[in-house]
């Protein structure tokens, strides 16, 4: 067959002569003039682009126009590989002289080239060995490359012989457009390729910022010297997890005095709800092995009894993290204090505790007075007070509380001082169980009918208070024979009968209200053998009558007397004025008569005279001028008459002292009014 017709039977058909071949897939219109004046930027080694780019025309025509079309593209494969090889050896050398593997450029570089390898055998390897020969090399030194440089190689390879074999021409140009970025990449700095402004910029951003952290750390260490942070603690159990490890020891320390299992395991109990506070809310997280558990929890059920309270603004409410001691309205004592104050009988006390057998574990800081007046604390008188069976003051004053004191209450036999006063109880039928009792307020409350009998057992009082209720029957048939009373108010209520003689035996009587009463009769005389009175009203009782005692006048205490709006008849006696410590006297409403004791000038500290709506007659003596502390004066609805003393009408400007405020006269009496006196009636 003639090469004719070898090329008609080609599919291609033949090439055009002594020209590329414009059919063949190796062709590439847009490098088809490189640019002239040399090589590229890249160091010792490389061919210029000159060759480059004759050997991309040789590759793409015939090797034999005379041979078939496979057979020319079986050896354009060969050439393309073989020339392949040459551009990756050239690069690898390229970027080992670049990284200081090679010799610097100028100077000898037959180090650097002597790492290169001639693989090339063919008829392609002239001018590259020309190229190496220039350089001092010689031909054919082989490299030590390292491994990696290898496998570089290897794969690049590979992808060639792929592309070879399967795109022909194709893969060749592909090949080609990596190489030439590689070759204008080679040589260039860091500098060439980033933008100089937007470097800048980033070196302003990051002077900008280490600035702004160093000032102010600078400035804080110049007032304050640098303290390292603390070392933080390994990390522990979980705090709930292990206060419900502790929660069956202190759910059996605290059942026997909490009613039983049954009620402390019943989450609808306050003593359930105390509990889990004691066990998983309190900031204190006590153990079943501290000395005030059971006083802490204690406090807690009546809490959740008769809570939540009014708060008390700046002080520890219930419930605070420290010491229930520090809580508001609670005073404690060491044991060894309370020990000496009662004598020994805290010891037995202790060791007894209450008289039922219910026995708490005493703490060394034990609580000696509850103060919780004006809590709102609301219900029933909690029982569990009285498993703080040392208890000696407890206060629950102006509360909501009602109905009756609880049996168990009555356990606290070493109570001293118990204020009950301006609440809605009822009943205090036991009352006289707080055998020791001192100090009892009761008054403004709901109890009706007589005095319990139990009250005779308390026989260490030295104040009452009752009044402002409903009491009735003879109070003194209990009251006779407390000696140690120094203060007894029966007032507002409805008790009968007659003042004793043995109130003249209450030797330490200070004062006595007795007021708003049913009482009968007269006030005894012995009533002048009380030396520490000081105060004694008796008014708005209309059955009380008969003579003023003139043993008042051996009171040399006396203060305050009011015996207004009874039946009082006589006259004033004169001995009042014996009690020069008297700055309230008020007689008003009655049924004396007579005239005024000129004597009554020598109450020096009177402030309020109270004589009117009585028979008294005559003039208002002048002797009365010389109290000079008086501020009110009450003459009217009398007998009186005459002229006003100008020196008591001088009582009403006395410069910077005492101005008698009110003057009231009746109008038969003659005087200044405004000036002197203040009205008439």
């Amino acid at each position: 067959m003639s090469g004719r017709d070898r090329y008609a039977n080609s599919a291609r058909g033949p090439p055009p002569r002594g020209g590329p071949n414009y059919n063949d897939r190796g062709y590439n219109p847009s490098r088809s003039a490189p640019p002239r004046g040399g090589g590229a930027r890249g160091g010792g080694g490389r061919s210029n682009n000159n060759d480059d780019y004759s050997a991309s025309v040789a590759s793409s025509a015939p090797i034999d126009p005379n041979m078939p079309d496979w057979w020319n593209a079986k050896k354009k494969a060969e050439r393309r590989q073989r020339e392949e090889e040459r551009r990756i050896n050239v690069r690898e050398e390229n970027e080992r002289t670049k990284m200081g593997y090679g010799a610097p450029r100028g100077g000898d570089g037959g180090r650097g080239n002597a790492r290169v390898v001639a693989v090339n055998n063919g008829a392609g390897d002239d001018r590259y060995s020309r190229k190496a020969g220039a350089e001092g090399v010689g031909a054919r030194q082989v490299s030590d490359f390292d491994d990696t440089k290898d496998k570089n190689s290897a794969l690049r390879k590979k992808m060639f012989m792929d592309g070879g074999a399967g795109g022909g021409a194709g893969g060749d140009d592909r090949l080609r457009k990596i190489a030439t970025a590689d070759e204008e990449l080679e040589g260039r700095s860091l500098m060439d390729l980033v933008d100089r402004g937007t470097l800048m910029v980033g070196l302003c951003l990051i002077l900008i910022v280490v600035i702004a952290v160093t000032i102010p750390v600078a400035l804080i260490s110049e007032d304050e010297p640098y303290v390292a942070p603390a070392v933080p603690d390994p990390p522990s159990a979980s705090p709930t997890m292990a206060r419900q490890q502790v929660y069956w020891d202190i759910f059996d320390r605290v059942q026997r005095i909490a009613g039983g299992p049954d009620v402390l395991g019943d989450p609808n109990t306050a003593q359930n709800r105390a509990l889990n506070w004691i066990v998983f809310e309190d900031g204190m997280e006590l153990g079943p092995g501290k000395d005030h558990l059971h006083q802490r929890f204690v406090l807690m059920v009546i809490y959740f009894i008769s809570g939540p309270w009014t708060p008390v603004e700046g002080r520890l409410e219930w419930g605070s993290p420290v010491h229930e001691c520090e809580w508001e309205g609670i005073t404690c004592k060491d044991v060894e204090e309370l020990e000496a104050e009662l004598e020994g009988k805290i010891s037995e006390l202790l060791e007894s505790g209450r008289e039922d057998g219910v026995k708490i574990d005493v703490p060394q800081r034990i609580i000696n007075r509850l103060e919780l007046r004006q809590r709102l604390v609301s219900g029933e008188v909690p029982g569990e007070f009285s498993l703080l069976y040392y208890l000696q003051h407890l206060d629950l004053e102006n509360n909501q509380l009602v109905g009756a004191l609880p049996s168990p209450l009555y356990k606290l036999f070493n109570l001293q001082t118990l204020f009950l006063e301006q609440n809605q109880l009822t009943n205090i039928d036991a009352v006289g169980e707080y055998r020791y009792l001192e100090h009892l307020s009761v008054s403004k409350n709901a109890f009706q009918g007589p005095l319990p009998e139990s009250f005779k057992q308390l026989k260490y009082l030295k104040t009452l208070y009752l009044h402002t209720n409903a009491f009735t029957g003879q109070v003194f048939d209990i009251l006779k024979d407390f000696k140690k009373l120094e203060l007894l108010d029966l007032a507002f209520n409805k008790f009968e009968g007659t003042l004793p003689a043995e109130l003249g035996e209450m030797s330490n009587l200070t004062s006595v209200f007795l007021g708003h009463n049913e009482f009968r009769g007269t006030i005894p005389a012995e009533i002048g053998r009380c030396p520490n009175l000081k105060e004694f009203q008796i008014d708005a009782s209309h059955k009380i009558g008969g003579p003023i005692p003139t043993e008042f006048g051996k009171l040399a205490n006396l203060e305050f007397l009011k015996l207004d709006t009874c039946a009082f008849n006589g006259t004033l006696p004169p001995e009042l004025a014996e009690c020069q410590k008297l700055y309230f006297l008020d007689v008003n409403s009655n049924d004396l008569g007579g005239r005024i004791p000129t004597e009554f000038g020598k109450l020096g500290n009177m402030r309020t005279l109270g004589l009117a709506n009585n028979d008294f007659i005559g003039g208002i003596p002048a002797e009365l001028s010389q109290m000079a502390q008086l501020e009110k004066a009450y003459f009217q609805n009398t007998d009186l008459d005459g002229v006003m003393p100008q020196e008591i009408c001088n009582l009403r400007d006395r410069g910077n002292q005492t101005v008698l405020e009110e003057l009231i006269v009746p109008c038969d009496v003659e005087c200044e009014i405004p000036t002197c006196c203040t009205r008439c009636s």
